[in-house]
């Protein structure tokens, strides 16, 4: 089945996609930017196919620009929902697993035993914390460690 594309800004639409997703370089792509590029894609997509004549590149670029955003909102949420098993894990101070249901990622949290450190020349409770991911079939060990910040809210320091 051959394939042509007729327009010239669908064609550069996806190129702009699929050059961006080389500037992601080693950092791990998120959800949110995930979901923003797909439905960015989708939308530019859809937007072609409804506009005509003079209308036919507003409505694509409307289409692009909305389906982005409603992507990027949709993956925003799956980071949020990993943050915070991740957040509940390190203040109780007991592990944790859960399995992403959209990416299939899987994740066992371990925090360990608090103890006193001085950071940013404050006097904090801190607390080691050994994440291992499953991601793309692959384990993934990041060792961390967890402080209070002044608010008493855990935050990642490292």
């Amino acid at each position: 089945m051959k394939m042509l594309i007729k327009s010239p800004l669908t064609v550069a639409a996806l190129s702009s996609v699929l050059l961006l997703t080389g500037c992601v370089g080693t950092a791990p792509i998120t959800n949110t930017q995930t979901g923003s590029m797909i439905g960015a894609v989708l939308g530019g997509v859809a937007g072609n196919q409804l506009g005509d004549g003079q209308g036919n590149t507003a409505m694509t670029i409307l289409g692009t620009a909305l389906g982005s955003y409603i992507g990027s909102q949709w993956g925003a949420q799956l980071d949020n929902r990993d943050q915070q098993y991740l957040g509940q894990s390190v203040y109780s101070g007991r592990p944790a697993t859960w399995q992403n249901p959209t990416t299939g990622n899987q994740y066992n949290v371990t925090p360990g035993q608090v103890y006193r450190a001085n950071v940013n020349n404050q006097s904090t409770v801190c607390r080691p914390v050994t994440i291992v991911g499953t991601i793309d079939g692959r384990n993934q060990n990041i060792q961390t460690q967890a402080c209070q910040d002044s608010s008493g809210q855990w935050q990642l320091s490292r």
